[in-house]
């Protein structure tokens, strides 16, 4: 039986995207370089209809050496010169092809094949690739096009990936299904990346170390991956960057800053990939509720160099400095919260300023050796530093009034009476050097159907942090120095001073000189098991099917294991992990043609530690805790996803369910974005949860995305038990409520498990595009240049808690995050402009497209809140008063392309 054009394309790129990725390097290593014994061919291969044949065989008859063709049909191999050769082209749905050649030097050949016929009786289909690893390939989306505050790449992953939640938009920090951002790997060309230790607030954190301008692809995976990956709790995202195939650039310019990317291959051999960013938040941060003389500048540089010594040998030079300046003079805060029964107003003037800088430096070199087809062995060296500091003084006097709720009143919304009046003084004086050095090398060794990955890694680590922090608060004017009471004494001042008490203090001076040893091996085999299909159904009124036939299931199992010491705790681990995938053979009637279901399922599960680094070995006083131990998660992770029709278009849905058990956590608190640990393996706990996304072409062209998750993690804490006060009338004293405070019985109380800081149990994200139709072009106005997305952001209230050590008291929820932006663009230059009528020397003609966008972001002008305030009144009564993140802002932008 014959297939559709639609229907070969799509099993094409299913059957041998894997395939294409094991011999990526092979395509690297091949490039056009004509020594005095080889040339290089470069060819096409397609059907007699001109449609691309995607994973199509190669062979050199006579050497037995090949190639599998790409994404776009193409590929390059090396034969020799003045000699006849002949390639044998092959693929699973057409007929073997001979081509002969007898090549003098370089050259580009197009190959036409023909399909096989299939007949419907008995089919015996062949092996197919679906791949085994569980980490997925994200679209490599442009964030340029897109309205993001922050305009990062992890801002989509909520709607690209599996369980991401994010909570803050002037943050690149995530969270993956009940685990914090530290819980996250995060590559970039293989090496491991961080982010800055001492920031407490997004709009401190500068750039996001990824510089979205130079991806060329993105893996993710929310639980479940492979041994070959690092030692965390939560997810991977991997990053490539780009490798130049020819020159290109893009500038972006807007109210927010701009950057600038540049890639070329200068030679056969040398390709470089740069970039360079720079960015002001002050237009942004006026949104604030707390105004003032913002000033914050982040920029950085990062290069990639790559060079080929020969056929078998490339060299890569990666590196990257960063400098992010923030600043601020607050001058005053109002905050309108609380519910018609309780309307607050909270109001603060500012004196001091705050000053923080982080200062990132990292370089990398790293070698590839393709030795054959089959093996391919890595060496790298990476150097990691940052220096960082954390300076304050502020000075705030605040004032906490009643609103006025009635309302037929003309004061309606005015203060009413004040329920008292404070200041506070937060002072700093923080630092933090860290350095991070090591070597490793990783090998790949495939053989048919078989995959064998290692890997080696030495580490050495180094920090010193400086702590020099307090916090006083001065609530309805208690604790104001004074004499104790005099009356009656003649000499008053001789009575000793009473002092302040401050309500917190860290003074810390901390060294760690360490070093890691890590290391994996890992084993993946792919294997089929054919099954028989009888199909007896009508394909339409005229006729029916009645047939049986042999097709294939395609399994890929994975098993791995790591290992890891820290001499810091001499403390070694071993990390089991396995996966399954399964793609079953089931067929359904289409449009009058037989036509496979595309489904995966899949499995995994496995041990993942995360060794501690310095912040989780340092508890909320800043002392070390020498006797901290690796966290451990084991994770049960089942799921799949296929391809189904809506609107006769293609649409991917896939859905992973979890559970993970915790045990030996370090508990922390979240303060903004700063995780502050407690420094104690004292908690054990669990997160379990579902996640559903979809993709797919909800306008005819353009694809969109969209995903709902549900999660639950909880934790329970050792000995976090504590004692709950009556008075003699049996009444519970709430301290600030209860009148009569002597206590005269008590009850203990064990609180079992508690919500985790990142328990949000329902999220939902959308990203979502459309473009105007070609057919409403008109001579004066081309609509379809006009471009719309929108990214929508929906999460359920986090839970929270006065300040101190005591987890079991944050029970409290905050309120729900809410948040839509919005960008709309117009094509200035693009593929259908008429360039002829602009002079030969003008920059048009080296512009390949020019877009002009205008945002808006936080469309609805929700107050999302990012962290809480705890003040008293006289009565002692504690209030929260929640700090927003950013309100309604315009945005202007450009983007052009070269």
């Amino acid at each position: 039986m014959k297939h559709g054009k639609e229907e070969i394309l799509r099993k094409n790129k299913m059957n041998y995207r894997f395939q294409i990725i094991l011999f990526g390097l092979f395509f690297l290593i091949n490039n056009p370089i004509c020594s005095q014994e080889t040339c290089v061919i470069k060819g096409k291969i397609t059907d007699f209809k001109n449609n691309k044949i995607i994973g199509a065989n190669i062979l050199i008859s006579e050497t037995k050496k090949g190639v599998i063709s790409n994404e776009n049909g193409e590929f390059l191999i090396n034969i020799p010169i003045d000699k006849k050769t002949t390639l044998l082209i092959s693929h699973i749905n057409y007929t073997e092809t001979k081509k002969t050649i007898f090549p003098k030097n370089d050259t580009s050949i197009n190959v036409i094949i023909k399909m096989k016929s299939k007949i419907l009786k008995t089919v015996e289909v062949e092996h197919k690739d679906i791949g085994g690893s569980p980490i997925e390939l994200i679209p490599s989306i442009d964030v340029t096009n897109i309205a993001l505050p922050s305009s990062n790449i992890e801002s989509l992953l909520p709607s690209l990936g599996f369980g991401v939640r994010q909570n803050n938009e002037l943050s690149s920090g995530f969270n993956v299904r009940g685990g914090n951002f530290d819980e996250n790997l995060i590559y970039v060309n293989g090496i491991e990346v961080y982010r800055p230790f001492l920031a407490r607030a997004g709009q401190q954190e500068g750039l996001s170390f990824i510089n979205p301008s130079m991806i060329d692809n993105i893996l993710f995976s929310a639980g479940g991956f492979d041994a070959v990956y690092g030692d965390k709790l939560s997810s991977v995202l991997d990053i490539t960057y780009k490798e130049a195939k020819e020159f290109g650039a893009n500038f972006t310019t807007s109210l927010l800053g701009g950057q600038l990317q540049v890639q070329d291959k200068v030679t056969s051999r040398l390709n470089y990939n740069i970039g360079l960013r720079y960015r002001t938040n002050s237009y942004l941060l006026g949104a604030l509720d707390t105004k003032g003389e913002y000033r914050p500048r982040f920029g950085d540089f990062q290069g990639m160099v790559n060079y080929y010594l020969n056929e078998k040998w490339k060299l890569s030079l990666f590196g990257t400095s960063a400098n992010n300046l923030f600043s601020v003079k607050p001058q005053n805060r109002e905050t309108n919260w609380g519910s018609i029964n309780e309307a607050l107003r909270f109001t603060v003037y500012y004196e001091g300023q705050e000053n923080t800088q982080f200062k990132t430096n990292m370089g990398a070199i790293s070698l590839i050796n393709s030795v054959n087809d089959n093996l391919t062995l890595k060496f790298f060296t990476t150097y990691f530093q940052t220096d960082e500091t954390e300076n304050f003084d502020v000075l705030g006097e605040y004032r906490l009034d009643e609103l006025e709720r009635d309302l037929s009143s003309d004061e309606y919304g005015e203060i009413a009476y004040n329920r008292g009046v404070g200041a506070f003084l937060h002072h700093a004086r923080n630092s933090l050097n860290a350095q991070v050095i090591n070597a490793y090398h990783n090998g790949t060794f495939t053989k048919e159907r078989n995959r064998t990955d290692w890997g080696i890694k030495a580490q050495h680590e180094e920090v010193s942090n400086i702590i020099n922090e307090w916090y006083f608060i001065d609530s309805a004017k208690f604790s104001i120095p004074h004499y104790q009471d005099s009356i009656g004494y003649t000499n008053p001042s001789n009575i000793p001073y009473q002092y302040l008490v401050l309500n917190k203090t860290i003074n810390a001076n901390n060294s760690i000189s360490s070093n890691r040893l890590s290391g994996h091996l890992q084993h993946r085999i792919r294997f089929y098991k054919p099954k028989t299909i009888r199909i007896k159904d009508s394909i339409n009124s005229n006729a029916t099917i009645d047939t049986s036939f042999t097709d294939d299931q395609f399994f890929t199992i994975t098993g791995g294991i790591r290992g890891n010491y820290w001499t810091y705790n001499n403390e070694f681990i071993l990390s089991p992990r396995v996966n399954l995938k399964w793609k079953p053979a089931i067929y359904k009637i289409e449009e009058g043609k037989l036509k496979r279901k595309d489904i995966t399922l899949k499995i995994a599960s496995g041990y993942y530690y995360q060794p501690p680094f310095y912040r989780a070995a340092r508890n909320l006083n800043g002392e070390l805790n020498p006797q901290i131990r690796a966290q451990k998660s084991i994770h049960f992770v089942a799921g799949g996803d296929m391809i189904v029709k809506f609107w006769n278009r293609p649409f991917k849905i896939g859905s992973e369910c979890y559970y993970k058990i915790l045990r030996d956590i370090i508990p922390y608190e979240i303060d903004n974005i700063r995780v502050n640990y407690y420094g104690e393996n004292k908690a054990k706990g669990y997160s379990t949860g579902l996640d559903i996304k979809i993709n797919g072409e909800f306008v005819k062209g353009i694809q969109s995305y969209a995903s709902l998750s549900w999660l639950k993690t909880q934790e329970d804490i050792n000995n976090d038990h504590y004692y709950q006060y009556f008075n003699a009338q049996d009444e519970l004293i709430i301290n600030g409520y209860t009148q009569d405070q002597i206590a005269v019985d008590s009850t203990k109380i064990e609180p079992g498990y508690i919500p985790r800081p990142t328990d949000q149990r329902l999220s939902f994200s959308l990203f979502f595009q459309d473009q105007m139709p070609d057919d409403l072009d008109t001579e004066k106005i081309k609509w379809s240049t006009m471009k719309v997305n929108l990214n929508l952001l929906f999460g359920t209230r986090l839970p929270y808690g006065p300040p101190g050590d005591d987890r079991y008291t944050d029970t409290l929820r905050s309120s729900l995050y809410r948040r839509i932006d919005i960008g709309f663009s117009k094509d200035l230059i693009h593929s259908k402009t008429d360039k002829s009528k602009f002079s030969s020397k003008s920059i048009v003609h080296k512009i390949e497209s020019m877009w002009i966008a205008f945002e808006v972001f936080n469309l609805l002008d929700i107050s999302n809140t990012t962290n809480y305030t705890w003040i008293r009144d006289i009565s002692g009564r504690q209030y929260s008063v929640p700090s927003f993140l950013t309100s309604r802002r315009l945005n202007l932008k450009l983007v052009a392309r070269f």
